[in-house]
């Protein structure tokens, strides 16, 4: 997270972030400096598809036993309708002094109304440089980055920044303990490696080409590519696919679109040849199983490559 961005706790903020990365460093730090104060911290993650708001923000309410602090992380900001938004106001005037809640949004909130004053908004995206996040990421994992070596990345793995540190992690794995490292041994690296093949994947799923798709799988698999780096180029693939068909509705030309999403025109057009090959409602289903092999990935001791296999058969099904 960029350093520039305060962390100053507020009884009510709402986190507004569109790399889950960024988010995720905000809430760790958040947790840290609570923690420092009152030791004992209860954190809780909650999300709004499974609890009302009114019952989050009656539990922000009760005093914790055997706690003197409570972190509520709450998922789903976005999703809050009038109603909500109105009892998050009034009870933002009047916190509970144990109760800390934070309220993450990907910024895709239609309306334009802001939170209340009593409110707290921090907004990662504004002022967010790719590149200089990047560099950071590097740097904490103990490399200096050459000049052009940012921007290669980005080229390579576009702007998702779970994917660039889990990149960046095995890069410094293989590195050797070599300080500065440039676009040539990035480059050679990630090519001897099967970057180009995940790319491929991605590229078929979104061709909803299943064949294909599980051959790529079955080749990723032989040469040991990191589940999680398969599922994040997936995840960014669709997420990109998803915010093209936004915009299509929307109007928007090529050009906006391309500035909007950061990439090229000539992406655009592939993008909306891949848009056409789902539906609406495959779209949001389809980064729901995404979340959900998320999850089950991170949670699992078992063969990760059958989640994978399964989110392709997900991704591919046609239902009706």
């Amino acid at each position: 997270m960029s350093p520039e961005k305060s962390i100053d706790t507020h009884p009510v903020t709402v986190l507004r972030s569109s790399q889950p990365l960024l988010a995720e460093e905000f809430i760790e730090k958040l947790k840290e400096d609570l923690l420092a104060a009152s030791p004992k911290l209860l954190f809780e993650s909650r999300n709004l598809d499974d609890a009302s708001l009114s019952e989050i923000v009656e539990d922000a309410r009760t005093l914790p036993m055997f706690h003197e602090k409570k972190l509520i992380v709450v998922k789903g900001y976005d999703g809050l309708g009038k109603e909500d938004l109105d009892l998050l106001n009034e009870y933002s005037k009047a916190p509970a002094s144990f109760s800390v809640l934070v309220l993450l949004s990907g910024g895709s909130r239609k309306s334009k109304a802001k939170p209340a004053k009593s409110i707290r908004l921090v907004d990662l995206d504004k002022g967010s440089n790719p590149d200089r996040e990047i560099k950071r990421l590097a740097e904490k994992l103990g490399i200096s980055l050459a000049p052009g070596a940012a921007g290669f990345i980005k080229t390579m793995l576009g702007e998702d920044m779970n994917l660039v540190r889990n990149e960046l992690s095995k890069i410094s794995l293989y590195m050797g303990g070599k300080k500065t490292v440039g676009e040539k041994d990035l480059r050679e690296l990630m090519e001897k490696r099967s970057t180009e093949n995940v790319f491929s994947l991605s590229t078929s799923l979104s061709n909803r080409d299943l064949k294909g798709s599980l051959r790529i799988l079955r080749e990723l698999e032989r040469n040991r590519e990191d589940p999680l780096s398969i599922l994040y180029m997936i995840a960014w693939r669709f997420r990109q696919i998803f915010k093209v068909s936004q915009f299509l509705r929307e109007g928007k030309s090529d050009e906006a679109i391309a500035k909007a999403i950061k990439t090229s025109r000539g992406a655009v057009f592939y993008l909306k040849k891949s848009v056409r090959n789902f539906r609406e409602n495959d779209l949001g289903r389809i980064l729901g199983l995404i979340e959900e092999t998320d999850f089950g990935i991170k949670n699992s001791s078992g063969n990760n490559y059958i989640l994978l296999e399964k989110l392709l058969l997900g991704i591919c099904a046609r239902e009706t």
